[in-house]
């Protein structure tokens, strides 16, 4: 059909130009609609793949805890401890850690009538800073640590009306793997919690137990 019988029963053609404002809006949803884009490709597995969940480890530990010096340890004996703990690798040759050690010592007590020898249940707090060095391919972790405490001595002792309080405390540590992954790995770890200045109490622990970590180290 020829454009003037096109124009005899349609009328003249009719061209669509959106206006300015249409046109910004329009731009403006595609703006969006492309950052949201590139937001969901990110949270689905770009960012985890860029950013690795830094090594966490659950451990637990059997341990001996002995009175080392100190007018209160005085009447103590060595006795076994248990200590659970954990570690946040901050880097690769830096770690946070902290721990909670219960203690089942016996305490000499005399009176006129005699001595007797109870066992009480003290707990000790760890936690602080660790500085890491790996060796023989991250196989193997020797560290230091240092940082603060907590002594509570037993409801049952008259110690926990004056004994209980913060402390100091520093650690040597060595951990070696069990498996490729590094993930099962055994520890020995010596630590010794004193108060600061002259010391009126000081304890030494030697531990050995069992940690698993999951991460990775950065």
């Amino acid at each position: 059909m020829r454009p003037s019988a096109f124009a005899k029963y349609f009328g003249p053609p009719v061209v669509f130009f959106p206006s300015t404002g249409s046109l910004i809006q329009g731009l403006a949803l595609m703006k969006r609609l492309s950052l949201f884009s590139l937001f969901v490709v990110i949270a689905g597995g770009t960012l985890p793949a860029q950013i690795p969940i830094p090594r966490v480890n659950a451990e637990i530990d059997a341990s001996g805890v002995f009175p080392v010096g100190g007018y209160v340890t005085n009447a103590y004996s060595a006795g076994p401890g248990l200590r659970v703990g954990g570690e946040l690798r901050l880097a690769r040759y830096l770690a946070a850690d902290a721990g909670w050690t219960g203690a089942w010592l016996v305490k000499g007590n005399c009176d006129p009538h005699g001595c007797f020898y109870p066992r009480y249940e003290n707990k000790l707090l760890d936690y602080g800073l660790r500085g890491v060095l790996p060796l023989a391919g991250g196989r193997v972790e020797l560290s230091i640590g240092v940082g603060g405490g907590y002594i509570w001595y037993d409801k049952l002792s008259d110690d926990s009306f004056f004994g209980n309080g913060s402390l100091f405390q520093y650690s040597g540590k060595a951990a070696v793997a069990l498996d490729r992954g590094g993930h099962w790995r055994v520890n020995f770890t010596v630590r010794t919690w004193r108060d600061l200045g002259r010391p009126i109490q000081q304890w030494l622990s030697t531990a050995a137990g069992i940690s698993y970590g999951f991460g990775t180290v950065r």
